[in-house]
């Protein structure tokens, strides 16, 4: 496998390239947002309203919610995917540039 690769440098960078622009791009895809809340957000806000009533206080626990954190980690995913599929797309991008460059004598 080595020496394939070392005999055909720019068929491999070209391979590399689109295998890194397609698992960008499916990445892009499964990732997408889902719009409204999910069924574990809706879960933990019922549990801290029981929480709240068993406790007896009707005043505002001071902290944050557990929907609150969720809403942050969610956040902190996504934007952590971002950066990660910019840099898979940059990478992809180079690897198919170099794999088109002429070799020079």
């Amino acid at each position: 496998m080595l020496e394939w690769v070392q005999k055909n440098q720019k068929l491999a960078a070209k391979i590399t390239g689109v295998n890194f622009l397609l698992m960008t791009l499916v990445m892009l895809f499964w990732a997408q947002p889902k719009t409204g809340l999910s069924d574990e957000e809706k879960a933990a806000a019922n549990v801290a309203r029981m929480e709240a009533r068993v406790s007896g206080s009707n005043k505002q626990v001071s902290g944050k919610s557990n929907l609150d954190i969720m809403k942050e980690h969610r956040q902190k995913q996504q934007q952590q995917l971002r950066i990660t599929l910019i840099i898979m797309s940059m990478c992809g991008a180079g690897f198919l540039a170099y794999g088109f460059l002429k070799k020079e004598n």
